[in-house]
């Protein structure tokens, strides 16, 4: 799904903002923990899949300046990429500073939450493999997987994205690199993915059972199918 130069420059824009932190807390898990889902991907666009974390606190933004400091919170999670087994990662997160670090299974991760429901980073891992992750804060949530192709060729690769109620959060990477951030909306079955931090339409898609597919634009348009992270 890579984007035409308009697209391009909001990505990275977007990129260079990752990582911002404060707010409240917002919603998601339950009991005294709160639940991040998401989609995980490699640099070179040859694996996606399935991530979540637990984090063992409600209070996930910083502190006030005049409060007191809190003790960093257990962090459990698991990721699965596609037609492999699944890992159990563990570790902590800091409420003064925003920041996930958690290992396992020869992965390790670095993440930082937003402030109000998302939760993102990178992880290197096994095999000298590194990419990111984007997850968002919710009990319950649909992750797919699945690869894109240009109509001429040019260009191919995976994506993934997170489904929460209406709101759809992911990336695409290119085999070469590039990385395409999936930001949209879901009504009923249909998919609409933007430009990031603007309303031109990037993709669309549709919904049918646990499949999804579409089309995307830019300067080398084509199509994506995909299915529910296996």
């Amino acid at each position: 799904m890579k984007p035409g130069p308009l697209a391009t420059l909001a990505v990275l824009t977007l990129l260079a903002a990752c990582g911002d932190s404060g707010g409240s807390s917002g919603g998601g898990g339950g009991g005294n923990s709160s639940t991040f889902s998401g989609v995980i991907s490699n640099d070179d666009g040859s694996a996606s899949g399935s991530v979540e974390f637990t984090i063992a606190t409600t209070t996930l933004a910083p502190p006030s300046a005049t409060g007191p400091a809190l003790i960093a919170a257990t962090a459990t999670g698991k990721i699965k990429f596609n037609g492999q087994a699944e890992v159990a990662v563990s570790g902590t997160y800091d409420s003064d500073t925003d920041v996930l670090a958690a290992t396992g299974g020869g992965y390790t991760i670095g993440g930082t939450f937003d402030g109000v429901d998302r939760l993102e980073g990178a992880f290197s891992g096994p095999n000298n493999t590194s990419g990111s992750f984007v997850t968002t804060k919710a009990a319950s949530a649909t992750s797919y997987c699945g690869t894109y192709s240009a109509n001429n060729a040019s260009d191919h690769g995976t994506f993934s994205f997170v489904v929460t109620g209406s709101t759809v959060r992911g990336e695409a990477r290119s085999v070469d690199g590039t990385v395409i951030p999936l930001d949209g909306t879901i009504s009923g079955n249909n998919i609409t993915i933007y430009v990031p931090g603007t309303q031109v339409v990037l993709a669309t898609g549709t919904k049918s059972g646990t499949s999804v597919s579409g089309t995307y634009v830019g300067d080398s348009p084509g199509t994506w199918t995909g299915g529910v992270c296996q």
